[in-house]
């Protein structure tokens, strides 16, 4: 008679492989789209089919989903750390829940605040507005004054750096969860499971 297996005993092996699956697609959806889809827009092939500020306004549009992407893979790692949690005992993983917030907590910065100025900034520059109803072409010129201009090209360069650099820190952090977990067989290392294979691995 084939021996009941109980259901049980196959969560942490669900919980790993969701782990490191959640934190794969994090990390290879930023380094594509940090190094590969983000510069394309930019690049003298689609600048001669969609110029400026066409190509900007579709790299806007990509950026929104970037973010986005941020924004669900860092709440499934807090779903996955608390179940992690619930299931296996042992002490709250601080610190990585930590770093998942700071990740959250950059990714609305770059989404909800940079991202909506940086687009008010990109059309004062190229003076025009997209309309949000009616028949295409959905731009139309606006006219505004040199000084607003001038400025929002400023403005628009100086945070669109601060923007590189949010994304080079989720990078880093997104780097190292990686690694984290990858060093723990997929789990926390503050969890019994990653303490069990440190213990192991030091006799």
């Amino acid at each position: 008679m084939a021996r009941s297996i109980p259901l049980e005993c196959g969560v942490p092996g669900v919980l790993r492989f969701l782990g490191l699956f959640n934190a794969a697609v994090w990390v290879g959806g930023s380094v594509f789209f940090s190094f590969l889809a983000g510069p394309v827009f930019f690049s003298p092939e689609v600048k001669s089919i969609t110029p400026p500020p066409y190509n900007g306004i579709v790299a806007q549009a990509m950026l929104g989903r970037y973010f986005t992407l941020h924004l669900l893979c860092g709440g499934l790692a807090i779903l996955h750390l608390l179940l992690e949690w619930l299931y296996g005992g042992g002490g709250f993983p601080r610190r990585t829940v930590a770093v998942v917030g700071v990740l959250l907590g950059l990714a609305l910065i770059g989404g909800k605040f940079i991202g909506p100025k940086l687009t008010v900034w990109h059309q004062q520059e190229y003076q025009f507005k997209l309309k949000s109803e009616g028949e295409p072409p959905m731009i139309e010129p606006a006219t505004y004054e040199p000084q607003v201009i001038q400025d929002a090209k400023w403005k628009f360069d100086v945070w669109h750096g601060v923007s590189q650099l949010i994304n080079l820190a989720m990078l880093t952090l997104l780097t190292w969860r990686f690694w984290s977990l990858t060093r723990t067989g997929g789990h926390d290392g503050s969890s019994p499971y990653g303490q069990r294979k440190r213990n192991l691995f030091a006799k």
